[in-house]
């Protein structure tokens, strides 16, 4: 395999409710880099290769999962009830697509 620097890149944008007070620490664009780090040589075979660069990029998937999920739930505890109407009226609208498929099929 190429010694190349390789990394997971994840990128997001949060666009809160007007109404949505978050605290300074808290970026609304965000773009999060993770290595993925090369383990040491212990075989020459491909196949071995291969699995040293799934473990090292299964721990830098976790890594990032652990990032954004903290970041992701500070965002959630900043906009609070803000959103729940909104979350409401789309749910509704779906149930009512449904039934009006329902009804025109008899």
């Amino acid at each position: 395999m190429d010694v190349q620097s390789r990394e997971l890149t994840v990128t997001y944008k949060i666009v809160p409710p007007p109404s949505a007070v978050a605290p300074p620490s808290l970026s609304q664009e965000t773009t999060h880099r993770f290595p993925i780090p090369s383990l040491p040589d212990l075989e020459s075979q491909e196949d071995s290769e291969l699995k040293k660069y799934y473990t090292s990029l299964r721990t830098s998937i976790a890594e990032a999962r652990t990032k954004l999920g903290e970041e992701l739930t500070a965002w959630r505890d900043a906009v609070g009830n803000a959103e729940l109407g909104k979350e409401k009226s789309v749910k509704t609208e779906v149930d009512d697509e449904g039934e009006e498929e329902e009804n025109t099929e008899e």
